[in-house]
């Protein structure tokens, strides 16, 4: 095999790595990414496809069985491309999720287009140009079984925890005005909000909705606040089943993106001020009021 080959094979896997690496630190929000494309039902695949682009990207580095392993990594690239083709087209969203929460990477669908057309003309030529070596040293099998166990635990961990709430450092405290999420809300100072954005279609999301009519009916906010990625159709049998309380303006998925990147995502916000930040589904008031209090 020639050394253009090698570096080929090398460079492939590299990349396979660094977005199954990223995707694994928070696999929750890859799992809801999935939802948002429309395929709810599959977000059990999440952390399955993080393992699978791991895998390939060893046998890549290491050039472990390459006929074959660039083939099904080529394969693959093909199928995430044509699937970020569905949702930019139907459902307006340009980030691909490729490299998780390293956002710096996740760039504009032009650039997502060209590195994956590089991504399969370094692949293909490694299919057409290597052998079918399937010898692995002793050494090069540690290898990969440390990292596959490392990122099946980091993986598992990241999809089970997605879920839980938390004070950021990002927008703990921080005065209104300076964020983004000015641009979509107006607020009185004398008055306490939760922002609840969501999508029509994700689970988490629905789950959250009755927890969410307790927020204001309870006095622990004086308003929801529901920011939606627009969606007419899933809308109103989303209306039509939890008949929501509160008011919700759509937008289109590249808008909420700006300040939602995954969904289900909520403001507290006081005193117009961002006093926490509540990733995946929301727990009810009681424990939400318990939990802010404890913090102050």
């Amino acid at each position: 095999m020639n050394k253009k080959i090698e570096i080929y094979s090398l460079i492939a896997g590299i990349v396979f790595l660094i977005s199954g690496i990223a995707k694994a630190l928070s696999v929750n929000d890859f799992a809801n990414l999935i939802a948002q494309y429309g395929f709810e039902s599959l977000r059990f695949l999440a952390p399955l496809i993080v393992l699978a682009e791991i895998l390939l990207g060893l046998l890549l580095v290491f050039q472990v069985g390459l006929k074959y392993t660039a083939l099904l990594s080529a394969s693959l690239v093909v199928l995430f491309t044509l699937i970020f083709v569905y949702g930019l087209i139907f459902n307006g969203i340009e980030d691909c999720g490729c490299f998780g929460k390293i956002t710096v990477l996740n760039t504009s669908p032009v650039f997502t287009f060209i590195r994956n057309i590089v991504l399969i003309y370094l692949l293909l030529a490694v299919w057409r140009k290597s052998e079918n070596n399937w010898q692995m040293s002793q050494w090069t099998v540690g290898v990969i079984v440390i990292v596959m166990v490392a990122v099946a635990f980091m993986s598992g961990y990241t999809y089970q925890n997605g879920g839980k709430m938390k004070k950021t450092s990002k927008f703990a405290n921080k005065a209104l005005e300076t964020s983004v999420l000015k641009d979509f809300i107006t607020t009185s100072k004398d008055s306490t909000y939760l922002v609840f954005a969501f999508t029509y279609s994700c689970p988490h999301c629905m789950n959250s909705i009755e927890n969410l009519k307790q927020y204001e009916a309870s006095g622990v906010v004086d308003k929801v606040i529901g920011l939606a990625i627009e969606d007419s159709v899933r809308e109103q049998k989303f209306k039509a089943v939890f008949k929501p309380e509160f008011g919700i303006t759509n937008y289109p998925a590249k808008t909420l993106l700006r300040i939602a990147e995954t969904v289900p995502k909520a403001y507290y916000i006081r005193n117009d001020s961002i006093i926490a930040e509540l990733l995946g589904e929301l727990p009810c008031s009681y424990v939400f009021e318990k939990t802010i209090k404890k913090r102050e």
